[in-house]
């Protein structure tokens, strides 16, 4: 940016505008809470926006074999990370295809929960407001470009220019479940085909990553029982084209111990590499007695809803 040398630097109007952005102050709320994923509003005058090493959802989705170099990266880290020396072991298909479906749909559904948890505010989700930074393959901060919300009519900022106020959390609700099927019909239409998931299994997994979503924000803001509320509220009765109402429980393991936890519609495969010896304490192909056997196994910190 150009300062004139003759008068104090100010910041240009954009600046102002995304630092005064109601998104802005919701944003920084959870990138107060959140440790195990960042947050970032960026500068919506950047050109390209948004600027590397950000990834930008529609890009992203305007180049098909973007995902085909996402999945040989996540194979790469599965290999080192459960067959570090085994030369001839290979990732299935299915377990690479798995990992980049549900990670992509992280973007949109994780941040859209997150604000709607944390401030009762709803972005827009659509591709080109979203973009994401990558980690050893995985999904490690996600990137909001200032414009359009929705909030509640009692919001303070229910007046801004980008504000689109509704008369309760339910219709609130409504607006981020519609918001991140717009966003997956969008990605599906373009990953879809190049998997062997069908219809079903992409919307399930869809329905699983925002289920999960809901829950993580309520225990990045220390009360998974407020995040499985959210849940019940924001997936209804399954709606079409998600396959479920929220699966989201309190389970006790078999030390007595307390888990909040999902069961998921669908599987991650991770089961088929080399090493793993028993299913996510989450799988549909786990039934209760083997999930709570599963559950005292691992630590009592572990995000369990994260396998």
């Amino acid at each position: 940016m150009a300062l004139v040398a003759a008068s104090p630097a100010k910041p240009t109007e954009t600046t102002e505008q995304r630092c005064r952005h109601p998104l802005a102050r919701s944003m920084a709320d959870v990138k107060g809470a959140v440790t195990s994923l960042s947050v970032e509003m960026l500068d919506a005058s950047d050109s390209p926006w948004p600027p590397a090493p950000w990834i930008g959802c529609d890009r992203a989705l305007s180049d098909p074999s973007f995902f085909s170099w996402w999945h040989m990266m996540v194979s790469q880290r599965l290999m080192r990370q459960y067959a570090p020396t085994q030369d001839r072991a290979t990732v299935p298909d299915r377990t690479t295809a798995g990992y980049v479906l549900r990670w992509y749909l992280v973007v949109p559904s994780y941040l859209g929960a997150l604000l709607f948890h944390s401030t009762r505010r709803v972005p827009c989700l659509a591709p080109q407001q979203l973009g994401f930074r990558l980690d050893a393959a995985a999904v490690t901060g996600i990137t909001l470009r200032p414009g359009r919300f929705w909030c509640l009519y009692s919001d303070p900022e229910a007046g801004h220019r980008d504000a689109s106020p509704v008369a309760h959390e339910v219709a609130l609700g409504a607006i981020l479940r519609q918001q991140v099927i717009a966003h997956a019909a969008r990605f599906l239409a373009i990953y879809g085909p190049l998997v062997r998931f069908g219809c079903h299994a992409q919307w399930a997994t869809v329905t699983d990553v925002l289920d999960k979503a809901l829950l993580f924000a309520g225990q990045s803001f220390g009360s998974p029982q407020d995040g499985a509320a959210d849940a019940q509220l924001v997936l209804g009765s399954g709606e079409k084209p998600l396959t479920s109402s929220s699966t989201i429980r309190q389970v006790i393991d078999d030390n007595g111990r307390a888990h909040w936890i999902r069961r998921r519609g669908t599987c991650c495969f991770l089961y088929a590499m080399p090493g793993v010896e028993q299913p996510c304490a989450s799988c549909p192909r786990v039934d209760a007695v083997k999930r709570s056997q599963i559950l005292a196994t691992v630590n009592h910190t572990q995000d369990i809803c994260n396998s």
